[in-house]
């Protein structure tokens, strides 16, 4: 042993450095994969339980105040042509936030019409 120990020599081995370690797990799991594949079905299934309670209060908004309605939908109606009637881009309409916000404002208030005709 010459004692070199602050040039990195011992006896007549040399090193460099000391590699680091590092133990990675890469494993993935199967448990969070299929706990992150329920969350995002649960999470589809509620958007879609919203999405269609929107549509059937627009519907109901519909059978109640026609006028009401066409305004709301007014933006989002394909034109009928030859082939296929006039429809409604339920997608379009449920994306505007403020055409969502005003389906559920005219439902509250047809539902208030309703209790007060049963006073």
């Amino acid at each position: 042993m010459n004692g070199y120990w602050d040039t990195g020599t011992w006896d007549v081995a040399t090193w460099d450095y000391v590699p680091v370690l590092i133990d990675v797990d890469t494993h993935d799991g199967v448990d969070r994969k299929r706990k992150e594949e329920e969350h995002r079905r649960a999470e589809a299934a509620k958007a879609k339980a919203r999405r269609d309670e929107v549509i059937a209060l627009f519907e109901q908004i519909v059978e109640g105040k026609p006028r009401i309605a066409k305004e709301i939908a007014e933006p989002f109606v394909i034109e009928a042509t030859a082939q296929a009637p006039a429809v409604i881009n339920y997608d379009a309409m449920l994306a505007d936030l403020e055409r969502v916000n005003r389906i559920y404002n005219e439902h509250i208030e047809m539902d208030d019409e309703d209790v007060i005709a049963l006073l």
